[in-house]
């Protein structure tokens, strides 16, 4: 039959294909029980009114959430909006979490600020996720009298603006862990310490995630003077040196992009990953969405999710991806490679290195990539969490960078063994309160009781077995 008068065949084929999607989604939906009646936007509800646990009513409320500020008010927390300019010129949001619940007198003192920041394709939401109180650690903080900081990375969904740069101009998402490193983690710091009286003596405690590990432990080698800043670096699942990644597709890619940057570009473009996550979230609904996702992670990874219960990977999965630039997904694999914590090797005609002034030995980047010198510069107490089944983590040498060459951090590290752990369980694991969080907390109010004591326990690199 030919097409309506007006309406080209191109516009039918496309409408025809279109259709054809939502009757397959429809029916994929069917088989896993997903009924969108159900699952129809849910107004945020107040704290009293939905208990903050896995039940269907706070699920709804939190699959539904449109940003972070709608996720903490489900659990009656407020979110505060700051802005920071780096001295690049982005525009990064960092949000506050506040507990309107504490009364003057336990509001937050100087030696209890804590930061958080997310890793790769990620945003600060990815911390509020927890299906239960006791698996969300802001919230624990939070109700124990900390400020509590959640930064973003250059690009992500609440950080993509410029003084300068469109986002649909490529040069905007010129930027890999170099500059998370450089400009981000360090300009969000010093914007935090000047929130606070007397900010030159303020002490931050930084709590990272994946690649949120590897920014801190950059940015503390290319700025030495920020390891004054730090009163202590958590670690969770820290992606420094990722193990051998065995899949023939990972292969693939770290072999094309040792000789030539233009292979990963060539796939995804040389501006954002991921521009359509929250599209295919929306579309697909959470039960279908949730088995995409472990899909592709076992795929790629080998991951089971043993750990994690469906109750949470539904709601977090919705709001766990954001954007990054493709350069910085490129970086990684330059990374495992070459099997060393490098900066960005510009060996396609995509941008600058920005950063070459910075080493002797990168200003001859054409011959030889500059490490990121952590041997030299990293002067901080660590604490550590790692799983023996996460394959992100290669804990023997990220221990061997830190303190191979540096006697001062053997004495300041601590490192804790969590059995059977994989990437993402340091966060939402069934036993991650017991396992993580209640150890994270107990560190901090030691520090905190031991300030002025000179007696402090020091920790070597012997790990410690979580029981």
């Amino acid at each position: 039959m030919p097409a309506p008068q007006g309406i080209s065949l191109s516009t039918t084929f496309v409408n025809v294909c279109i259709l054809l999607f939502k009757l397959i989604v429809m029916y994929c939906q069917e088989l896993t029980g997903y009924n969108k009646q159900d699952h129809k936007e849910h107004k945020v509800t107040r704290a009293e009114e939905v208990a903050h646990g896995e039940n269907d009513a706070f699920k709804l409320c939190v699959i539904n959430a449109k940003n972070i500020s709608e996720v903490a008010a489900i659990s009656g927390y407020v979110i505060r909006e700051h802005v920071i300019t780096t001295r690049d010129g982005y525009l990064l949001v960092v949000h506050k979490l506040e507990n309107p619940r504490l009364s003057p007198s336990t509001k937050c003192l100087t030696n209890k600020i804590v930061y958080f920041h997310h890793g790769l394709m990620t945003s600060s939401e990815l911390f509020l996720l927890g299906s239960t109180k006791e698996k969300t650690l802001p919230y624990l903080l939070a109700d124990l009298g900390y400020d509590v900081w959640l930064g973003n990375n250059r690009g992500n969904k609440y950080s993509r603006k410029h003084l300068k740069l469109s986002v649909s101009d490529p040069t905007f998402w010129d930027f890999s862990l170099d500059e998370f490193s450089y400009f981000d983690i360090p300009d969000t710091i010093t914007y935090i310490k000047n929130n606070y009286p007397s900010s030159q003596d303020v002490k931050i405690t930084y709590i990272g995630f994946s690649q949120g590990c590897s920014q801190l432990f950059a940015s503390l080698s290319l700025n030495p003077a920020l390891n004054s800043s730090i009163k202590l670096f958590v670690g969770l699942s820290p992606a420094i040196i990722p193990q051998n990644l065995n899949h023939p597709l990972f292969k693939l890619i770290v072999r094309q992009t040792a000789s030539d940057n233009a292979f990963l570009y060539s796939l995804f473009g040389k501006r954002a990953i991921l521009p359509s996550v929250s599209f295919w979230s929306t579309i697909l609904g959470p039960r279908l969405y949730e088995r995409v996702v472990d899909k592709s992670l076992s795929l790629l990874f080998g991951w089971d999710c043993k750990n994690i219960s469906q109750f949470q990977r539904e709601i977090g999965y919705p709001h766990m991806f954001s954007n990054s630039s493709v350069k910085s997904l490129v970086h990684w694999f330059q990374i495992i490679g070459a099997k060393r914590f490098q900066m960005f090797n510009e060996t396609g005609d995509f941008g600058l290195t920005r950063l070459s002034s910075l080493s002797r030995t990168s200003q001859k980047k054409s011959h030889l990539v500059a490490p990121f010198p952590i041997a030299d510069h990293l002067n901080v107490p660590m604490l550590l969490f790692y799983g023996d089944s996460d394959i992100l983590v290669d804990i023997n040498k990220t221990k061997s960078l830190i303190v191979d060459n540096n006697d001062n951090m053997r004495e300041k590290l601590e490192v804790i063994l969590c059995p059977e752990y994989e990437h993402m369980d340091t966060l939402w694991g069934n036993d991650v309160y017991e396992d993580v969080f209640v150890k994270v907390i107990e560190r901090l109010e030691q520090d905190n009781n031991d300030k002025m004591s000179n007696g402090m326990q020091r920790y070597d690199t012997n790990e410690t077995l979580v029981k």
